[in-house]
């Protein structure tokens, strides 16, 4: 959440049932008019490079293609293939750690 000065600091973030889960990993943003839902796209902080923000139903799916392609590419003789899917797992891990838990 940003506070007053434009610093932004972590908070806990909602389950779908409501309840608090507690996340260090988790940066909550409130969005301009209170929307509450953010598309799946790019997101830029102030002057940072542009991001990616994935919503969590977009993640979960992302998540499964991952774990299916690192599954049925596994042991490819491409060093390429296998760097591209080490840093695909990492972004797997990041949504099992702390978008589904």
């Amino acid at each position: 959440m940003l506070d007053g000065g434009g610093t932004v600091r972590r908070i806990v973030a909602l389950s779908r049932s409501a309840t608090v889960r507690p996340n260090p990993n988790i940066l909550q943003i409130p969005l301009p008019g209170g929307s509450g839902e953010a598309p799946t796209g790019a997101v830029q902080f102030q002057n940072d490079w542009p991001g990616l923000f994935v919503r969590g139903d977009h993640a979960v799916r992302m998540r499964t293609a991952i774990r299916t392609l690192r599954e049925r590419l596994a042991g490819h003789p491409d060093l390429a293939v296998g760097n591209a899917l080490y840093d695909l797992g990492e972004l797997a891990d990041i949504i099992e750690r702390d978008v589904i838990t």
